[in-house]
């Protein structure tokens, strides 16, 4: 392992100083505190002089409304547009109107900026109040909007309407004169108030800046102790943590210096393979244990793309063999390695914070041999020993309840006896049918063969006398044959017969025949029917029906382990055929056999001859 040292990164990008930042932050909390301030100052003002040029255009209507009453009594127009005229005189006022009671203009009045008085004979009739009040309208937006009063004529009722309507220039001028003095009165305060806090910081944040010095060198000279004006409690805090740090930190490299000795002496006796890489993704450490599990070249700073190109080139399955990443620490991987020597290796890895990365391997032949053994050591047991043990107790317990004739009774001593016997020759050969997908069918004893003797035998092994069950078999033709293992496919028949008896708890009949095809292959074939009654499949449960384990029956009514119909899938593929299935939930389920068809070999003579 390498050695652990201290190393100085400078950052990319050097942050502004703490001064700048606090400068920078007076200048704009000084600024949005002074414009809120403005901002609210100005809407003050604004509503001040509107509530004025409000109370003037009130009080400039209802002079006006007492004013015209005369002339609206007479209708004389010509007085309303005098008295009109002679009333244009008030600041920002734009228009002034008298109205009859229905909104239709009596006399209209506009007043140019230069206060000159102009008739208007354009305007048509306009909406009054609904109640005969004093009413103030605000028409526009703030800076070039207008404020229009209505007031009432009354002579005992009423009589017309006059409305004024007053400019709110003056409430838009007040508005820019604070706008300009906030502003104003913002940046001189703000620039103000930085300078002198830039002086005051800066003096006050020296020692910190010496503090930063000796804690940027502390990697190289731990152990040294700090000496810094304190002018602050602060400052005086940071120096003591800082040579509380420094002695800190020259303890704890001599304690990893320690560590990392024992670590070496550790990696180095283990019987596992650890192989670390750096955060740049650079080989920084392989101990001897990988080294020879591998046999590979081991070059510190080699990559980890040239790592895993090296490891693949040993593998047995390469497309299976997947990178270590950091996306993938809980990922277990299994590697088959066939060089130097075949041995299977389990990858683990894990990534710290830093990036860094360390690989586990531990070689697991041994016990993946073992449990691979074990397993299929017990799934067998567990099915095939059950089979001929329920024949021989259904058949010893008929003849323990119930009298039989002799020859009945010696019928079922015989397949007591021929089952008894198979049982027996199952112990011994136990293991060896568990290693027959192993050994791809190399224990298989193929000959070609009759097939109306293996059905014979398979059903007389299943059939339970007086069941409530139907067991009805069509014999094929004696000369019909096949190229198969007697036993190995005896076996495979009775599985399928006694999952259909199984699965038909309320009986019915399970018919057993044969049919001829070539089923999609080149060669000809002959399959082996098996056809019951029973509560049949879903096409999802039919879809898993040949995994190991697996049952249509989740309930646990009906015994089985799940390993019958895989057991016949290994044994028929194994003879070169394949296993069909079809089924319905309610209606039953049909299993056929296909087996390669042959042509009996009749037995020669003394002569030469065929007989």
């Amino acid at each position: 392992m390498q050695q652990l040292g201290f190393q100085v990164f400078a950052q990319e990008k050097i942050p502004r100083s703490l001064l700048a930042q606090v400068s920078w932050l007076t200048v704009v909390v000084t600024l949005i505190s002074l414009l809120s301030y403005g901002l609210w100052y100005e809407s003050r003002i604004a509503q001040v002089n509107r509530s004025a040029a409000e109370a003037q255009a009130q009080t400039l209507a209802t002079t006006l409304a007492t004013a015209a009453e005369t002339a609206v009594i007479t209708r004389d127009s010509g007085a309303l547009e005098a008295l009109l005229i002679n009333m244009r005189n008030s600041p920002y006022l734009m228009q002034l109107a008298v109205f009859d009671p229905q909104g239709r203009p009596r006399a209209v009045v506009d007043v140019t900026p230069e206060r000159e008085p102009k008739l208007n004979f354009d305007l048509g009739p306009q909406a009054p109040p609904a109640e005969p009040v004093i009413k103030v309208q605000l028409v526009g937006d703030d800076d070039r909007g207008q404020i229009q009063v209505w007031a009432p004529i009354q002579v005992g009722t009423l009589a017309g309407w006059t409305r004024v309507t007053v400019d709110r220039q003056g409430e838009a001028q007040a508005r820019a004169l604070v706008r300009q003095q906030t502003v104003v009165s913002a940046l001189l305060t703000s620039a103000f108030t930085s300078v002198a806090l830039f002086v005051f910081l800066r003096t006050r944040l020296r020692p910190v800046a010496q503090c930063a010095a000796f804690a940027s060198g502390m990697a190289q000279n731990f152990g040294a102790s700090l000496v810094v004006p304190a002018r602050s409690r602060e400052v005086a805090q940071l120096q003591r943590a800082l040579n509380g740090a420094s002695q800190q930190l020259q303890r704890q490299y001599h304690d990893i210096l320690e560590r990392n000795e024992r670590l070496d002496a550790i990696f180095a006796l283990s019987s596992d393979g650890l192989v670390v890489f750096t955060e740049r993704g650079e080989l920084a450490y392989a101990n001897p244990a990988f080294g020879s599990m591998s046999n590979m070249a081991i070059e510190p700073g080699q990559t980890c793309a040239a790592f895993d190109a090296a490891l693949v080139s040993q593998c047995e399955t390469p497309a299976d063999y997947q990178s270590a990443t950091a996306h993938n620490t809980q990922r277990v991987l299994n590697i088959m390695l066939v060089r130097p020597v075949r041995r299977l290796l389990r990858r683990e890895h894990r990534v710290n914070e830093r990036g860094q990365m360390v690989l586990y391997f531990r070689d697991i032949t041994a016990e993946s041999e073992v449990a691979r053994m074990k397993s299929e050591f017990l799934t067998t047991a567990a099915h095939e020993l059950r089979t001929p043990m329920v024949s021989i107790f259904g058949f010893v317990e008929l003849l323990l309840r119930r009298k039989y004739p002799e020859e009945a009774q010696r019928s079922m001593l015989d397949v007591i006896y021929r089952q008894s016997k198979r049982l027996i020759s199952m112990v011994t050969e136990l293991l060896d049918l568990a290693r027959i997908e192993a050994r791809a069918g190399l224990d298989f004893e193929l000959s070609v063969q009759a097939l109306a003797p293996l059905i014979e035998q398979a059903c007389a092994a299943v059939a339970v006398p007086q069941g409530s069950h139907t067991l009805v078999v069509e014999l094929p033709d004696a000369s019909l044959c096949a190229d198969y293992d007697p036993a190995k496919m005896r076996q495979a028949l009775e599985n399928v017969l006694s999952n259909a008896i199984k699965y038909s708890p309320a009986g019915g009949e399970v018919r057993v025949s044969v049919v001829q095809g070539s089923a999609g292959q080149v060669s000809p074939l002959v399959g082996i029917v098996v056809q019951d009654q029973g509560i049949g499949m879903t096409p999802e449960q039919c879809e898993h029906a040949f995994e190991r384990f697996y049952r249509a029956d989740a309930s646990g009514n009906i015994p089985g382990t799940g390993l019958g119909l895989s057991l016949v899938k290994e044994i028929v593929e194994i003879h070169g055929g394949r296993v069909e299935l079809q089924s319905s939930p309610g209606t039953g389920t049909k299993v056929t056999l296909w087996l390669k068809s042959a042509t009996a070999i009749a037995p020669v003579n003394q002569q030469g001859h065929l007989s």
